[in-house]
């Protein structure tokens, strides 16, 4: 029987045959319905936490993608319709968005504040749960109709995404493949087809609490975290009766008539391990004599890996199969369990990349415990011990991929010394081939690539490599026994192991640090702003990281991004190159987002009050940390180190003095931009 909690009795903890605690999550269920899974096992000092809820779409309308927008436009504790855009200015985060699935919407944050962790949930709870979904705001957040055309963020979005050839041809493909795959993002020409009502008997009907599953992991201040999410429970009555929406709507993409397309029925492993081998140039140009062009692998809208053919009027069906099993049959294990394990780590390496590895380490251990509703649960199946046959639906699909850590080998040298850069490279190709070979041996691939990053007139080159957390350590003993400083004693220099893999500094490279005064790039393109302001470093990180988010919590800032006319207004800081970057997407008129942004600087040339200051400094903060800490945070400080620079920005002697000077001095450069 479920016992309530002894300090919050509206949570109960589940029985112990519903519970999933050998897997290391404990489970609770709000007496409204609402499910909480924590991860009670896990050892982040991250804060990582999700509302997820259910929400299927099987046409091509986007209310999903729609409705995610529009919750987070103002709800009954939260009433003003910039709160969002304010926290993301104020809070410490690492991670604070939503994001539309094929079947689910998902509301995740990670950090490591807990005052700012809890504001963010307690927000996300009401927005989801409690929404105003007022008309107003649908017209600048989706779609409203205007005598040039149509405009909103959303429209903007969506337009943005069809300017992509690549995102053009997943359409295409999505639209001739059988079954068809709904595009449940949108359209342009669909969107516009939706109104208010729609949205509101959508959530109606989906964002209920019996239908809301709440993932944990981390530290957290449990009965805090409840408080905050039972005071929006509390609001939530009983559904109206109303229908969900049957909107059935479809995008009008013209079919290619001169061909069609075969979809293979082999499993997603299979699929994954077959594919590399079918890319081959061989391979390719038997299949075209077959008559058949091998499509992706996975599109935006077919997340699932399967084998998927264009076929021209002449094709030969029969052989085309022939070959496939034939490509299947002499794959050796060892091949097809590299092939199959390369791609959940491309996968892997991508969900990080967009959600941060906080985010991608919950949803993975949620995904393969035996609870899991169908739209969280993962990919736990055996690439060999399933069958190569199987049939493939268009479903949300989760790779089972566990969290990655990056090892790298990193090498400073003077920018300008174009022989040491060339024998740098050459022995960095050279650990690359030995780091494929023993990885080949020990049969678990592994993502390496080359990188090169610049400050000042110093210059890092290196090789990443990321890998399982438990070949870290295999890695770096095979790199201190099998790599020396002996492959390259021609260069005078100092070498070093450490626990991220390798770092050699080259005699005479020590950074020379920018000085003088903060230079400013202004380039408008089409649908786009960008301005780039790069500081001397006798300037503190903390005074920029704060002005930056200062500019994007002003009201100029956050009025040009609520009115629709572009789909983003986002700010980013680089340490290396001592850079803040702003930047608009889907901008219907990039000058006057550009005449937004100096009002906003113009603004701060006013001193802040305390109380202000404090919320931008912890933004700052965010700022930094969204950058140098959402995944793979030690590669990044160690990079860092490499130049002289750190994560560990102090926001403490940040005044409104500091502020308001460096405010001043960035409109003196605005100026005299260099436009580009």
């Amino acid at each position: 029987m479920a016992k309530p909690h002894p300090t919050a009795p509206d949570w109960l903890l589940l029985p112990p045959d519903e519970q999933q605690l050998e897997t290391g999550w404990v489970g609770y269920r709000h007496v409204s319905g609402a499910m909480h899974w924590h991860h009670a096992a896990s050892e982040e000092d991250r804060l990582s936490a999700a509302i997820v809820f259910p929400t299927p779409a099987d046409d091509d309308s986007g209310i999903t993608h729609a409705l995610e927008h529009m919750v987070l436009r103002g709800s009954a504790r939260y009433p003003e319709p910039d709160t969002f855009l304010t926290l993301r200015a104020e809070l410490a985060l690492l991670e604070f968005n939503a994001t539309t699935q094929k079947e689910s919407t998902r509301f995740h944050l990670t950090g490591y504040d807990p005052h700012s962790v809890l504001r963010g949930i307690g927000f996300m709870a009401d927005a989801v749960l409690s929404p105003q979904l007022a008309d107003d705001d649908f017209d600048d957040e989706i779609v409203r109709e205007e005598e040039s055309g149509h405009d909103g963020a959303l429209f903007r979005e969506l337009g943005e995404y069809m300017r992509y050839e690549r995102f053009q041809q997943s359409t295409a493909q999505a639209v001739r493949s059988e079954p068809r795959a709904p595009l449940y993002g949108g359209m342009p020409e669909t969107v516009p087809l939706l109104d208010i009502n729609d949205l509101r008997r959508y959530h109606n009907h989906y964002y209920r609490p019996e239908s809301m599953v709440i993932l944990t992991s981390g530290n957290w201040p449990m009965v805090a975290l409840w408080r905050q999410i039972s005071k929006s429970l509390s609001n939530v009555g009983k559904p109206l009766p109303t229908e969900v929406p049957e909107l059935s709507l479809l995008a009008d993409i013209a079919p290619n008539k001169d061909s069609t397309i075969e979809t293979l029925s082999y499993s997603p492993h299979w699929a994954a391990a077959l594919y590399p081998t079918l890319c081959s140039l061989r391979n390719q140009q038997m299949m075209k004599v077959h008559g058949a062009t091998l499509l992706p692998l996975i599109t935006d809208f077919q997340p699932v890996p399967t084998l998927r053919f264009q076929l021209d009027s002449n094709a030969d069906l029969d052989a085309l199969y022939r070959h496939v099993e034939e490509v299947a049959r002499r794959m050796p294990s060892r091949r097809v369990s590299w092939q199959s394990g390369y791609f959940s780590l491309q996968q892997g390496r991508d969900m990080a990349r967009r959600w941060g590895d906080g985010l991608q380490r919950l949803y993975h251990d949620f995904s393969v415990t035996p609870f899991a509703p169908s739209f969280l649960k993962g990919d736990v199946s055996e690439p060999l011990l399933e069958d190569t046959s199987s049939s493939i639906a268009n479903v949300e699909w989760l790779s089972p991929c566990k969290s990655l850590t990056r090892m790298a080998i990193l090498c400073r040298c003077n920018a300008r010394d174009e022989d040491t850069k060339a024998s740098l490279e050459r022995w960095l190709i050279l650990c690359q081939q030995r780091t494929l070979r023993w990885a080949w041996m020990q049969g678990k691939p592994v993502l390496g690539s080359m990188g090169e990053w610049h400050c000042a007139n110093a210059l890092v080159l290196g090789y990443t490599v990321d890998l399982s957390l438990e070949q870290a350590e295999v890695l770096r003993n095979f790199w201190h026994h099998h790599l020396s400083a002996d492959e390259i004693n021609v260069l005078d220099g100092e070498w070093q192991h450490t626990r991220n893999g390798i770092e050699f500094y080259v005699t005479q490279s020590t950074p020379v640090f920018r000085a003088g005064s903060i230079m400013a790039s202004h380039k408008d393109e089409e649908g786009a702003m960008h301005v780039t302001l790069s500081f001397p470093h006798s300037l503190e990180a903390g005074d920029i990281a704060t002005f930056g988010q200062a500019v994007m919590a002003s009201d100029m800032v956050k009025k040009r991004r609520l009115g629709g006319r572009c789909y983003s207004f986002g700010v980013s800081i680089d340490l290396m190159t001592y850079e803040l970057a702003f930047d608009t997407v889907a901008d219907s008129d990039p000058s006057v987002s550009f005449i937004a942004l100096l009002n906003a600087i113009e603004g701060l040339t006013e001193p802040l009050e305390w109380e202000d200051l404090e919320k931008r400094c912890q933004g700052g903060l965010g700022l930094v940390s969204a950058r140098y800490r959402k995944s793979h945070a030690r590669f990044h400080t160690a990079l860092l180190e490499t130049v002289g620079q750190s994560t560990a920005v102090d926001f403490s002697i940040v005044t409104p003095a500091s502020l308001t000077h460096l405010a001043t001095s960035v409109l003196a450069a605005l100026k005299h931009p260099t436009v580009h």
